[in-house]
């Protein structure tokens, strides 16, 4: 587990609000956003970024091979925190990772260029790391959809509360893929240590599902981590193409396809628990290849991610056989394996 000096970042935001301002070769906060074809919203996300109520951060915007008119937009901005960094396109992740790499804050923050924080997103978040130094991270709720919906209630009936929280070693695995689900990049602001620990954002063969995911499984096996479920950004999922409003059907999980360097950062306290959720992601993708008629690659996902001990696969496994039992080919292939969904014996 990483450990990350203390720091009073409290007396940099009364700095800041009483109009002494810090150094901006050494900014508080690197902001990092991803464009990729957003000429439509980039401008509201960096709208949202500048007008923050903490002021003393760097927005570092990596250009991902962009065709449109998404980084003109950005030329135009005058503001001289934020800089634009193009490249050829690697997927989010990779842009992510660059700009991770390009930048000098000891804290960094993501937003995503269809979305946007609440103007106290950083204050709010700074000052509660602040007053909690064990906490490495901190994620917050958030609005989503053209209604502003908030996901609080949601939050809170899964458990997740206001406050410092450590992964239990004998968590169940639906929860932690629900902590992991809660820990959006927008809504998330960790020490630099952190990710560089935890190996960034995955980025291989431009991954465009669940690359932030592989990182905050990481997180959450290795740190405490702060939660509140009280919404600071909004997600605007109409706006998205990854997303809910994905146009391909999703692939496996990326944390299924290359798990080698999960499982080399996983502390030995929680390592039978990575595996038990390695077996619960691995249902839930077999599920969703098993819909849209991918039976070789629902069939290998549960030979090789078969349960080593006995416990229930629970709402996973009904899931898996509603799914399955509308193809006769896969339904064969769950009657044969049936052994890797259901409780067994060592």
């Amino acid at each position: 587990m990483t450990t990350v000096p203390s720091r009073s970042w409290l007396g940099v935001l009364r700095k800041l609000m009483s109009g002494t301002s810090t150094s901006r070769t050494n900014p508080t906060v690197s902001v990092i956003v991803p464009l990729y074809q957003k000429e439509a919203t980039i401008a509201r996300a960096l709208d949202s970024i500048l007008r923050q109520t903490f002021t003393d951060f760097e927005v570092v915007i990596v250009d991902d091979g962009s065709t449109d008119r998404g980084p003109d937009v950005v030329r135009h901005c005058d503001d001289p925190r934020v800089r634009l960094i193009p490249q050829a396109n690697v997927g989010p992740g990779g842009a992510r990772n660059r700009g991770i790499r390009e930048s000098a804050g000891r804290l960094v923050a993501f937003l995503d260029a269809d979305d946007e924080w609440l103007p106290t997103y950083l204050e709010a978040s700074l000052s509660r790391l602040d007053r909690h130094p064990t906490c490495q991270a901190i994620a917050s709720g958030r609005f989503r959809g053209p209604q502003r919906a908030s996901l609080e209630p949601r939050f809170r009936r899964f458990g997740i509360d206001t406050g410092p929280w450590r992964l239990p070693p004998g968590a169940a695995p639906r929860e932690v893929k629900r902590a992991v689900d809660f820990f959006c990049s927008g809504t998330t602001v960790c020490y630099r240590e952190v990710l560089e620990c935890c190996g960034s954002f995955y980025s291989k063969d431009r991954c465009t599902y669940g690359e932030d995911s592989y990182l905050w499984l990481q997180v959450l096996l290795n740190h405490e981590v702060y939660r509140d479920p009280v919404p600071l950004m909004w997600v605007h999922s109409e706006a998205s193409q990854l997303g809910l409003n994905r146009r391909t059907s999703y692939p496996p999980y990326p944390v299924l396809l290359d798990p080698g360097p999960v499982r080399d950062r996983c502390p030995v306290e929680y390592r039978e628990l990575l595996e038990r959720c390695l077996c619960y992601y691995a249902v839930l993708s077999a599920r969703r290849r098993a819909l849209v008629g991918d039976v070789t690659t629902a069939r290998e996902l549960l030979q090789r991610y078969r349960p080593r001990r006995a416990f229930s696969w629970g709402h996973a496994a009904t899931c898996v056989d509603r799914a399955l039992a509308t193809s006769p080919v896969v339904q064969r292939l769950l009657e044969r394996g049936r052994r890797f969904l259901r409780p067994t014996s060592s």
